[in-house]
């Protein structure tokens, strides 16, 4: 039986004029807490391509060798990490959180 990866990913809109605290937020705490729980192998920062007028959104995409290490996350850490974002932010930064299985990875090779 192969083993499954799991991705926790994190779809936050966050209000244009908060967009660059978010950011710098993210990037110089909250992404090394993260890490710091030991519960992810990796992460992918993104900001989707939205229709002009729409508030700046990003992702940010988690990786998991196992259901296990979501558990562990969701019960021991995801509270107080969700707390310290509505404490700074409040409803400035929206998030929806969502699991994906991977079932597949691979990449193309130039011909």
């Amino acid at each position: 039986m192969r083993k499954t990866h799991l991705i926790y990913n994190v779809t936050v809109s966050v209000e244009e004029k908060h967009g660059s605290e978010w950011v710098t937020w993210l990037l110089d705490e909250h992404l090394r807490e993260m890490m710091g729980t030991g519960c992810f192998l990796g992460f992918r920062f993104c900001q989707l391509h939205v229709e002009e007028g729409m508030s700046p959104t990003y992702t940010i995409q988690y990786e998991l060798s196992d259901k296990e290490d979501f558990e562990r996350y969701e019960r021991d850490y995801a509270p107080g990490m969700r707390q310290k974002g509505l404490d700074r932010f409040g409803d400035k930064a929206l998030a929806f959180r969502t699991t994906m299985e991977v079932l597949a990875t691979g990449a193309l090779r130039d011909q």
